[in-house]
């Protein structure tokens, strides 16, 4: 039996993408809690020999409001220009202000549920934020429903996904994921409130703002809506205080207000990631009762807290301590009660996970002799050391029992992770093994022997068999479950068939990869640099520096490739004058080639200044660049002359690969896309005013359609005429790159305009010198495709500089399967552009908004990897016209098998270091955000394999 060595690629990448998926199944469990709901009966009635009055826990205020503005900042608080009134009530001792630290993933969803339920949300969460799925765990929400308490909300409407049964009344913004929305749905939430103060048939009212989020998400922490933000939100709260001060006075109530963010806000905009700025939050308690503390309290705390002002049960899930500073307002008896009610929960949780080594550590002593002196305690109410000796162990108990319980709770399938790693080292063996087969073979002979066939699947089933022996003790053994184990055999055979011929086929390193034609240095550099970048996965460090790899190896290689055609410039001189030759010839060679010298500096020069405008990376994002420079109002005569050289650059640019009609459309697309950004505000249009950027933006969509039409119409002309569109469709890709060109420079920020025509422009100067130093096919086929994708990894890089992308385009796919680098982009889960996915739009639209995200985030990628299939068509077509016979069949394989080397191999080499790696410190902070996005990154790269396999013709020409 023979097999295609492209049907081999293709098979290989279709099991490495499901090798991936078993990997994620198992590294990302989607529950770490239960679903179980806790009762009133189950709170402690006595301890020791002292029995508790069952009156003793009860309500400790009449109703409370908690009030939750989205991406509240720690330092936004203590601003006195902005919080005047709440600052005023915090040096009045009429508030108190604690730290919370907020776990990752810092999106609101996950966040809710901590605050609620307690429990550490799983890192997946952040993928469910899109749909935001009825919450199933235990809340202090659903005790106090139990307890025919009312709650009324107001505001995201992720709560009342969350918890649609659940609030008395209710008004939710439709379209909170419509980021330029800064204050419609504010003012709505506050129209609503007022309302609601003079209703008294409610315990609980919640309300998220998320004002203060969407500019965050558009403009950044330090725009210059942001003051007047707070000052809104002040405002409210001033009204709110005012409230209850009536209350007390005319009911003789305690009310309590409750103030804190689901997450905040890094320095460069948007959240997602773990930086101090994200994961620190205020929680100010507006109560006279309240103690000021300088400890840091974890968001989970909440929930077990309000449980307590609320007199309900704690939820079951719940591992939070509780914020013993802002509970004074009870009696010494009640707080005792409520701490011992609270570690003891905790400590039958890590018993039940530590067992008989619960009770030989310190924490359990701790624990007993903590209960000891509130035994005393209740039968002497006098002794007050004894209170307080007992509070500080039940303090000091419970966050340790808290951290015990954190660390257990990160639980993972190792079944999975081991099978979905081995698989997928499997699949990039078979890749570099069939890169080192000879260039001209097109087919594999597999001719696999039956005793070690049938060894090799035993030994599969055995191995599988025994990796799922824990799963099946713990279940009842299935006939799915053995179906799946044989398939999962199945696959690991044809993979050691494969690997097995491969390897008997194998050339040397040197013939294959080292092939001679190129240059003696350029080969090697660009193997050194995937081996360098597969390694570098390894590190932390250098997964959140990433960028600087791919700074280096593109620069080099632009730097390498110049260098090298200087040296065949040098050559051709000095062959020429050893010729009789007219010398004039020769003065018009070094002119040649000291213009091109300048080109190429002045070329890296750019490079040099696109890198600037934005900052990326996790040390030096929060830096100001070109870009946040540029976006100041004082600067938007600056912003406005980069963006029109970033267009018209962009037409430059076009004009390579265009003709006139398709130019002229392009030129007038750039103008409507500039004026769209002057009707937003954002550019000038020096002097004039602009307006109706929906009308703009209706005629640059039919642009874009009349560029389709003009290389899709004659391609059907020839087809229904003469047959020939499948030799003549080069026309319409180029068209198509054009179109994808001009919807990136729509999308991107003003001053990122520019990226997209360097983008181009690279492209065509990186595969002008491989044509011209390369000596063959092969070596030149091997040139591009590196290149290609060393220049979209680092224009992924290169893009923007406040970014909230990949988590919601990760939201995205799984929505939709289950229903880049100048920009400034990182490993980050708070670098996605939220703002991109709106242009245009007046609300959410899932689809609309999906799509624009992610040609925003991957554009550099995305059009990278057009252009490289762009110069393939137009070198093949150029030699088809030029009549060359010599023609090769196997170009198409070696593309594939190259796509395959550089994504399996540094991915699953990564997926093996996370997997040794799975209780390193930074798993969920660095290694987790980017297995997310190379997850992403792969489907990406399968719809690329797929274009290769349904444009690229099977023959070549020789001479590509």
């Amino acid at each position: 039996m023979n097999a295609r060595h492209d049907h081999i690629a293709l098979y290989t990448f279709a099991v490495f993408l499901f090798s991936f998926s078993l990997f994620c199944y198992g590294f990302f469990p989607l529950s770490f809690s239960p679903v179980t709901k806790a009762s009133f009966d189950e709170l402690p009635q006595s301890i020791g020999n002292a029995s508790f009055n069952g009156t003793d826990y009860k309500p400790r205020i009449s109703r409370a409001i908690l009030m939750v503005i989205d991406a509240l900042r720690m330092d936004f608080v203590v601003q006195e220009e902005n919080f005047q009134f709440l600052n005023q009530l915090l040096g009045d001792g009429r508030a108190c202000l604690y730290r919370v630290q907020v776990h990752p993933p810092t999106v609101t969803m996950p966040r809710i549920k901590a605050m609620t339920s307690g429990a550490i949300p799983s890192f997946l969460d952040v993928i469910l934020n899109l749909g935001s799925p009825e919450m199933k765990l235990d809340t202090f929400l659903y005790q106090m429903k139990q307890r025919q308490q009312k709650t009324v909300f107001y505001g995201d409407n992720t709560w009342t996904n969350m918890f649609p049964d659940m609030f008395y009344r209710r008004g939710e913004n439709t379209d909170s994921l419509y980021v330029n929305d800064f204050y419609k749905g504010d003012l709505n939430i506050t129209k609503l409130l007022n309302m609601e103060l003079q209703m008294y048939d409610w315990k609980l009212m919640i309300l998220h703002y998320l004002g203060l989020d969407h500019i965050g998400h558009v403009e950044g922490p330090y725009s210059d809506k942001v003051p007047g933000k707070l000052q809104e939100m002040d405002k409210i709260i001033k009204t709110i205080h005012q409230t209850m001060d009536k209350w007390k006075q005319k009911y003789y109530t305690k009310p309590l207000l409750i103030i804190t963010g689901d997450h905040g806000m890094r320095d460069s905009g948007g959240h997602g990631g773990s930086t101090q700025p994200e994961t620190n939050v205020p929680l100010v308690v507006v109560s006279d009762q309240c103690v000021k503390s300088e400890e840091t309290f974890l968001q989970i705390d909440l929930a077990p807290t309000m449980s307590i002002w609320m007199g309900v049960a704690i939820p079951y899930a719940s591992i939070g301590s509780l914020i013993d500073p802002a509970m004074s307002m009870l009696q010494r008896r009640d707080m005792l009660y409520a701490l011992y009610y609270n570690t003891q929960r905790l400590a039958s949780k890590v018993e039940a996970i530590l067992r008989d080594k619960f009770k030989n550590a310190e924490v359990y002593k701790s624990f007993q002799e903590a209960k000891e002196l509130h035994r005393l305690f209740m039968h002497d109410t006098t002794d007050i050391s004894a209170y307080k000796r007992a509070t500080l162990l039940y303090t000091s108990v419970s966050k340790n029992l808290t951290q015990l319980l954190i660390s257990s709770y990160i639980r993972y399938d190792i079944v999975f992770i081991l099978i979905g790693t081995s698989m997928a080292l499997v699949c990039a063996a078979i890749a570099v093994t069939q890169l080192l087969q000879d260039t001209n073979a097109t087919v594999l002979p597999l001719q696999p022997k039956l005793f070690p066939s049938i060894n090799c699947m035993l030994l599969s089933f055995l191995l599988l068999k025994l990796l799922s022996f824990e799963k099946e003790s713990s279940q009842e053994g299935t006939n799915s479950s053995h179906a799946i184990i044989v398939s999962l055999c199945v696959v690991y055979f044809t993979l050691w068939v494969i690997l097995s011929h491969l390897l008997k086929g194998v050339r040397g390193p040197a013939v294959t990869l080292f092939h001679e034609g190129a240059s003696s240095l350029l080969t090697p550099f660009l193997w050194f640099g995937v081996g360098f970048h597969c390694v570098s996965l390894a590190s932390s460090s250098f997964v959140e520096e990433e960028h600087q790899t791919w700074y280096y190896l593109t620069s080099s290689i632009m730097v390498l490739l110049t260098l090298k055609q200087v040296n065949v410039m040098n050559s051709t001189i000095g062959a020429i004058k050893h010729t009789k030759t007219d010398p004039s010839l020769v003065e018009v060679c070094k002119e040649e080639r000291s213009i091109f010298c300048v080109a190429s500096i002045a070329f890296v020069c750019l490079h040099v200044l696109v890198r600037r405008f934005n900052q990326t990376g996790d040390k030096w994002q929060h830096i100001p660049d070109v870009g946040d420079w540029l976006s100041k109002d004082e600067h938007k005569l600056w912003l406005s002359l980069t963006m029109i050289i970033g267009l018209c650059y962009l037409v430059y640019q076009i004009c390579y690969m265009a003709g006139l009609l398709t130019t002229v459309l392009s030129l007038t697309a750039s103008m409507l896309i500039y004026y769209y950004r002057a009707a937003t505000g954002t550019v000038s249009i020096f002097g004039l005013s602009a307006s109706k950027s929906s009308i703009c933006l209706t005629i640059f969509w039919i642009n874009l359609a009349e560029i389709f039409f003009i290389g899709f119409l004659p391609m059907m002309y020839r087809a229904v005429v003469d047959g020939t569109a499948t030799r003549r469709s080069g026309e319409l890709y180029s068209n198509c790159i054009i179109i994808v060109a001009l919807l990136s420079a729509l999308l991107h920020k003003p001053h990122n305009v520019l990226l997209v025509g360097t983008l181009l422009a690279t492209s065509r100067f990186l595969t002008e010198r491989i044509d011209r130093i390369a000596h063959d096919r092969y070596s030149g086929l091997v040139l591009k495709v590196i290149t290609h994708y060393w220049l979209g990894k680092t224009f992924y890089f290169y893009q923007v500089q406040f970014t909230y992308v990949c988590v919601y385009v990760s939201q995205l796919i799984i929505s939709l399967m289950c229903a880049a680098c100048l920009q400034g982009n990182s490993n980050s889960l708070a670098t996605i552009d939220l703002n991109a996915g709106y242009v245009g739009l007046n609300n959410f639209d899932i689809v609309r908004v999906g799509l624009f995200l992610t040609l925003h985030t991957f554009s550099g990628p995305i059009l990278s990897f057009l252009l490289l299939l762009h110069h393939i068509f137009t070198d093949n077509e150029r030699d088809v016209k030029q009549k060359h016979q010599s023609e090769t069949s196997n170009a198409r394989e070696r593309i594939l098998t190259l796509i395959n080397v550089l994504i399996t191999v540094p991915v699953s080499f990564f997926l093996a270091v996370a997997t040794v790696l799975r209780d390193h410190i930074f798993v969920w902070t660095v290694f987790s955000p980017k297995i997310i996005y190379e997850y992403f990154n792969v489907w990406l790269v399968l719809i690329q394999v797929l274009l290769v396999v349904l444009l690229l013709p099977k023959t070549l020409c020789s001479s590509v």
